[in-house]
């Protein structure tokens, strides 16, 4: 039976940067966030559902004026919380009043480079220093950081040396691929990795494996996507997806908690909806469909980076 581990919950589409691959093109507050109340009651529904691991995310969470009394809240009803941050507003203030009320907090903190070059062509001029300092106060706190990376067509050549960036601070690493969803479809052209771009990536991932902690996306190393299947995401308004990707497709949302409870909406959705062009392929066990989200926003039934029927196409 399908077990939900990890659910990313948006509390906020706010965000004090404006990224080029953000897929809720964050920056203004929506007019339909909930309230304390209300999410309070999501991580409720989520607890009840079973779910291990609740991530907090964004937009950018920490400009919830609320956002330690969810995170109490959280750890009151049995969570697990995970914050997902840009670090900018990470004051030792924040971070010291964090780690007073939930130490065990896992944090994961966003870097597209391990320097302001490659970093500020995503997020913006001046962002580096401010989340380098808001990454070492969590450091100097005591928290289990790991550093959220996603990789496109601008940094995949540096990725080494995010690599060595992250075996320096002795953190984790999680390795994601940019799929064109909400601000992003406007830079596709420019953020778009390749397949030998992707190939170069898990060559270095293969030769660090031993001496970094990676926790990598499928959508780098192919396998079963976890969409509905061992993860979701709740939107800013409570509506439940199986992958935050599909923010925008109507056709592959699974419910709203303000209806129905996480647990009635998980068991009713059927994963294998968003395998429906590729299931019955001869070589679905090699790819297991790739990257579905990145597939529909291209437009095609197959990801480019893994489908082995093209690969046979061209060879032919």
């Amino acid at each position: 039976m399908r077990k939900p581990k990890i659910v990313e919950f948006e509390l906020t589409t706010a965000c004090n940067y404006s990224c080029k691959h953000c897929y809720c093109n964050a920056g203004k507050k929506s007019k339909i966030e909930l309230t304390l109340e209300q999410v309070k009651h999501v991580l409720d529904e989520l607890r009840n559902g079973e779910v291990e691991l609740v991530d907090l995310v964004g937009g950018e969470p920490l400009l919830r004026q609320d956002i330690f009394d969810i995170i109490k809240y959280g750890v009151h009803v049995g969570l697990g919380v995970m914050l997902n941050t840009n670090a900018s507003l990470a004051s030792k203030d924040v971070v010291n009043k964090l780690k007073g009320i939930y130490p065990e907090l896992k944090v994961g903190i966003s870097f597209d480079g391990s320097f302001p070059e490659i970093h500020e062509f995503v997020r913006g001029k001046g962002t580096f220093e401010k989340t380098y300092n808001g990454f070492l106060n969590f450091l100097e706190a005591g928290f289990e950081v790991t550093i959220l990376h996603v990789i496109n067509k601008k940094n995949y050549l540096y990725f080494e040396d995010m690599i060595k960036f992250a075996k320096k601070h002795n953190v984790s690493l999680y390795v994601d691929r940019f799929v064109p969803v909400g601000r992003g479809k406007l830079y596709k052209d420019i953020l778009i990795p390749t397949k030998k771009e992707v190939e170069y990536v898990r060559s270095l991932i293969d030769k660090y494996k031993d001496t970094v902690n990676f926790y990598v996306e499928e959508n780098i190393f192919s396998g079963m996507c976890t969409a509905g299947r061992t993860h979701a995401s709740v939107l800013v308004d409570g509506t439940v997806v199986p992958c935050g990707h599909f923010r925008y497709d109507k056709e592959y949302y699974m419910g709203n908690l303000n209806e129905k409870s996480f647990k009635e909406i998980w068991e009713s959705f059927n994963p294998d909806v968003l395998l429906n062009s590729c299931k019955n392929c001869e070589f679905f066990e090699n790819c297991f469909g790739g990257c579905r989200a990145f597939a529909k926003k291209l437009n095609l039934k197959h990801d480019p980076i893994f489908c082995r029927v093209m690969d046979n196409d061209k060879k032919g």
